[in-house]
């Protein structure tokens, strides 16, 4: 074995790490534009710059969408898990999150004001004030009769195509000892 090589690999990490703490490499790999939005990679340039276009009443509206939901997700979780759809959960799961996140995007008036008393309890840290049951209730009335029928047809194709999927594969038979 080549003793060197670990020696290598440790000399290598070691400049990386010595490059990341060297204030003249990072003010030269960090883009900071004039208005002071920072990006971290190539990858999140067409997200900045989505991020950009939207007005300060949108960047608003965003973060308010994102603390209601950051409220109402993990009841939905526990709600649904209640509901012991076994392995079509994550596709009917995933479909509830869907209709919900479009409910809280064009929120009615009667939601927009409950919207806005949620996200205001997220900021004011009186999210206690909203128990699960109460939250629980709330969503079974935000949900339509049409949501319903979508998250039992996003579970029912879920099992089909999990039923289907053993057609496919040939039985095995147990061998006898």
């Amino acid at each position: 074995m080549d003793d060197k090589l670990p020696t290598q690999h440790s000399e290598h990490y070691s400049d990386l790490i010595a490059q990341l703490n060297d204030p003249a490499w990072l003010k030269q790999n960090t883009e900071m534009d004039n208005d002071g939005w920072v990006e971290a990679g190539n990858g999140l340039q067409p997200y900045v710059a989505a991020l950009k276009r939207l007005s300060d009443e949108d960047m608003r509206k965003m973060k308010e969408q994102v603390r209601v939901l950051s409220m109402l997700l993990p009841v939905l979780r526990d709600w649904m898990v209640s509901w012991e759809l076994g392995a079509s959960f994550e596709a009917a799961y995933i479909e509830a999150q869907t209709l919900l996140f479009q409910h809280i995007q064009r929120a009615a008036t009667a939601q927009e004001s409950w919207v806005k008393e949620l996200a205001t309890a997220y900021e004011q840290g009186t999210r206690a004030e909203y128990p699960p049951a109460l939250l629980r209730k709330r969503l079974a009335e935000i949900l339509t009769q049409e949501n319903w029928q979508a998250l039992a047809k996003a579970a029912m194709q879920d099992m089909e195509k999990r039923i289907l999927q053993h057609a496919q594969l040939p039985a095995e038979l147990p061998t006898a000892v």
